[in-house]
């Protein structure tokens, strides 16, 4: 098995993207911090949405994408970015999230954010736990259900 890949998403990742969604929806539910099992033409609209403000970046894992990060601007802050890590089940644990993470940090610190936060839903197991080992980068607030860092 080679190692896997990390990139910025183009619209012909959509519907691995949407498939990696799905399959964490259908796990976690409102707890995976979707609104919902996304679709690949959702996920192209959204990438449209973001414009050069947002970026996609996957992880692919012999050719398939096994997880996906996202940055978006917060809409109340214009200097903050939210961020979002999702992954397949099986490719918990790897460092696949954390390298997702890292891309996504670099990104929003290239793009002029002066800091990236997010919320970890009630009831995320796995996201506690990605964030409590990416916490060394991190400062965690709020009873460990959000983090930020500063950029």
């Amino acid at each position: 098995m080679a190692d896997p890949t990390y990139r910025q998403a183009t619209e012909d990742d959509a519907v691995g993207i949407a498939a990696v969604g799905t399959a964490v929806w259908e796990e976690l539910g409102s707890g995976s911090g979707l609104p919902g099992a996304p679709t690949a033409e959702g996920v192209v609209a959204r990438m449209k949405e973001l414009g050069d403000r947002g970026g996609v970046f996957v992880c692919a894992e012999d050719e398939s994408i096994c997880g996906f990060a996202g940055v978006q601007p917060d809409v109340n802050h214009p200097t903050e970015a939210v961020l979002g890590v999702w992954l397949l089940a099986e490719t918990r644990g790897k460092g696949y999230g954390r390298e997702l993470a890292v891309a996504g940090t670099d990104w929003a610190r290239e793009a002029g954010y002066k800091s990236l936060r997010g919320t970890i839903p009630d009831g995320n197991e796995p996201a506690l736990s990605f964030f409590g080992d990416f916490a060394s980068m991190a400062q965690i607030v709020g009873q460990g259900m959000e983090y930020e860092l500063p950029l």
